[in-house]
């Protein structure tokens, strides 16, 4: 994953920001005792979200557990995790099997125009395999859909298509696939709660996609690796609506979910984090865009 779907943390109260860590500390512990020590470097926040996101629709309101422990980066202080669950160990297969999917597929780009990188990834590939296969009987058939996913995007890349929407269809293919929770077919109203995260998450890859795009324009443009945006000039102001339409739906299909104990962080996220940070990779790219706006 990309570390794109965060959230805003100055909005968050004491609370909610000690939960949403938790969270993340729960799912890297899942990943260690599912895989091991080496996928937990994998892991990224945005895991986070597609955890909170499955607890409340699939717990309904049954409030989360949290355990108390010592982390090793910091054994002296104590520190919060909430219990093991579906949704937590949802999103450390999805994490584990992602990592390892964007490994094969650095491993396998020729363009990256940076041989000693490509050498690290090769190492890493080889050192994450085991652990991809793992994440592969774990996910079952949303693993292969996830791996066709990724072909789709290496021969769009290999093209050097220059469409943008073309080239972040299959991130929103990804997200899609990975908010369709495989537990959701127990639910009540199963198929529309289903269409709707399948919407919500393609909109939300298309996104991320978008803002990866611009955030590594000038790497690329430099190494000569695929960006459409490099192919293709791009008016920042158009970038910026093209984004802000799919936030809009984002948002629109995550106001109709029935979220009840993570709902405010979720909020968060999706209402503030992800313009935020839209806004931060935009000016970083497009300081003359930002400027405009003052």
């Amino acid at each position: 994953m990309f570390g794109y779907i965060i959230p805003l943390k100055s909005e968050l109260k004491i609370r909610e920001f000690e939960i949403y860590n938790a969270y993340y500390c729960a799912i890297c512990h899942a990943v260690k005792r599912r895989y091991g020590e080496l996928p937990r470097y994998m892991l990224s926040y945005d895991a986070v979200f597609i955890a909170m996101l499955a607890e409340d629709l699939l717990e309904g309101e049954k409030e989360p557990v949290f355990n108390t422990f010592r982390c090793f980066n910091n054994p002296i202080k104590k520190r919060n995790e909430t219990a093991p669950s579906d949704g937590i160990e949802y999103a450390a297969d999805v994490m584990v099997y992602l990592g390892w999917l964007s490994l094969k597929d650095g491993k396998e780009d020729k363009d990256a125009g940076n041989p000693c990188k490509q050498l690290a990834t090769s190492a890493g590939e080889t050192m994450m395999r085991r652990a991809g296969y793992k994440a592969v009987e774990k996910l079952s058939e949303k693993a292969l859909v996830l791996n066709e996913c990724f072909e789709e995007q290496r021969v769009i890349e290999s093209d050097k298509e220059e469409s943008l929407d073309k080239a972040a269809d299959p991130t929103g293919k990804i997200m899609a696939e990975i908010l369709d929770f495989p537990q959701i077919e127990t639910c009540s109203q199963s198929k529309a709660l289903s269409n709707e995260l399948r919407e919500l998450g393609y909109h939300l890859g298309r996104y991320i996609y978008i803002i990866d795009a611009v955030d590594d324009l000038e790497k690329d443009r430099c190494s000569g690796a695929y960006n459409p945006l490099v192919l293709r000039q791009e008016q920042p102001e158009a970038l910026e609506t093209a984004v802000l339409l799919d936030l809009a739906r984002v948002g629109e299909l995550t106001g109709k979910l029935d979220l009840v104990n993570n709902k405010n962080i979720i909020d968060n996220i999706i209402y503030l984090g992800l313009r935020a940070k839209l806004d931060e990779v935009i000016s970083n790219t497009y300081p003359s865009l930002l400027n405009s706006k003052h």
